[in-house]
């Protein structure tokens, strides 16, 4: 449980292996992201392409906190913080989204005290080293996404000359701390709801579902302020709201979901909206993901610490910066320490590490591959031209270079430029 202290408590891992179809290079270890996303179920869903899973091994695990591997106890409230309006604009209001997030937080200290202060992504990159070494010691060979760029990079920089190939996608920025991270999230946010807009104006009211994403947005946001909506397993209060909106822009062209969404929810019907949000719920569990959040790097701390900076979020991004900030309120008062601080991943020695980053990508903005390529010793940028969260697989330029690279480390060129 603490790699400091090996003869102490240990933990359970859940690991799972898909064998090489074909003649075998090696095994492959992909992770989804999150946190709190589970390898074994991702592993479920044809990660990767035929080329990959006919040379490699595909080998993935749940990490420590989450669905089989040590999971926490603590998220029974965790409702309670989805019902409470992100943007409060009174006091009880306010006084209920701070009670909801302390709520959490006081449940994860009570059931989960001693692994809290193990779950960082510092523990997970050792694990995956553990890991590598059950599987009798090869060199690594990592595909990552978003969270998943952390941990390798993580890995990268404790465990340089253990890397044969490295490939990761929707790139996290270590460099930034839980502040910076969330505000140019809250931003990209906006700006690809802004995109969204403008191709749903294009497309037109029988295409979209309504005339304008923007008005439409903002008039549902008025009525779930006043009710929520019915028509999903749970009523659509302004969280929810966010959520579905936030989650439509995940993809590219998310107007596509969004705008038939919203105008049901015109008429009165939440249903849509809902099954938008519920997507975004089940991507991972809530608590891991914020026992990892919040102690990677120091959150603000204590409530009154915490509105200010929500204050801010809202004040940059006014559609979601509230949500983006408040989902993490738990943070406020989590009962594990930050063990982590900010700064930029040189691991010197390392082999070259594939850098992929798309342009209008709102979840791990673009920034964040060009500033971790530089920081790289062996940074290799590539460039999508293309909205939505992550590019293999939905990019054919993209799954070209990352198959390539991982089956004969061809390397591309610096500063490759995916259009498609």
């Amino acid at each position: 449980m603490d790699w400091s202290d090996p003869e102490g408590s240990s933990i359970e891992l859940a690991v799972g292996r898909i064998p090489a179809r074909g003649a075998r290079t090696g095994a492959l270890l992909i992770n989804p992201g999150g946190p709190g996303a589970s390898g074994l179920e991702f592993l479920s869903f044809d990660p990767v392409s035929d080329t990959l899973a006919d040379q490699f091994d595909l080998v993935s695990w749940d990490p420590r906190g989450v669905g089989a591997s040590a999971p926490l106890s603590c998220g029974d409230d965790v409702g309670r913080l989805r019902a409470a309006d992100p943007d409060p604009d009174t006091e009880d209001e306010q006084a209920e989204l701070d009670a909801a997030a302390a709520s959490i937080a006081s449940d994860c200290a009570a059931s989960d005290a001693a692994l809290l202060p193990h779950l960082g992504t510092r523990d997970v990159a050792r694990d995956m080293e553990a890991i590598r070494r059950a599987l009798g010691g090869e060199q690594l060979n990592y595909l990552g996404f978003s969270y998943g760029t952390q941990i390798g990079q993580q890995y990268a920089q404790m465990f340089p000359g253990r890397i044969r190939a490295m490939a990761l996608d929707a790139v996290v920025d270590p460099d930034q701390g839980f502040e910076e991270f969330l505000l140019g999230q809250a931003v990209a946010f906006e700006d690809s709801f802004a995109i969204s807009a403008a191709g749903c104006a294009a497309a037109g009211t029988d295409e979209c579902g309504v005339e304008d994403l923007g008005d439409a947005y903002d008039r549902v946001r008025a009525m779930v302020e006043r009710s929520p909506l019915r028509g999903g397993d749970e009523p659509v209060g302004p969280s929810a709201l966010a959520t579905a909106t936030i989650l439509s822009n995940y993809g590219a062209e998310g107007w596509t979901e969004l705008g038939p969404a919203l105008a049901a929810a015109l008429e009165g019907d939440g249903g849509p909206l809902w099954e938008l949000a519920a997507s975004y719920y089940e991507l991972g569990g809530f608590t891991s993901y914020a026992a990892v959040v919040c102690t990677d790097t120091a959150p603000p701390a204590g409530a009154d610490a915490y509105r200010a900076f929500a204050d801010e979020a809202r004040d940059r991004a006014p559609r979601f910066g509230g949500s983006v900030a408040n989902e993490l309120a738990p943070c406020a008062t989590w009962p594990a320490d930050a063990i982590g601080v900010p700064s930029p991943v040189t691991a010197a020695g390392a082999p070259p590490i594939l850098v992929i980053g798309n342009t209008g990508d709102p979840a791990t903005p673009y920034r964040n591959a060009v500033d971790v390529a530089a920081s790289l010793e062996s940074g290799v940028l590539v460039t999508v031209e293309s909205d939505g969260h992550t590019a293999y697989l939905d990019s054919t330029c993209v799954t070209a270079i990352v198959d390539d690279y991982l089956v004969a480390l061809e390397v591309p060129q610096q500063d490759t430029v995916c259009s498609s």
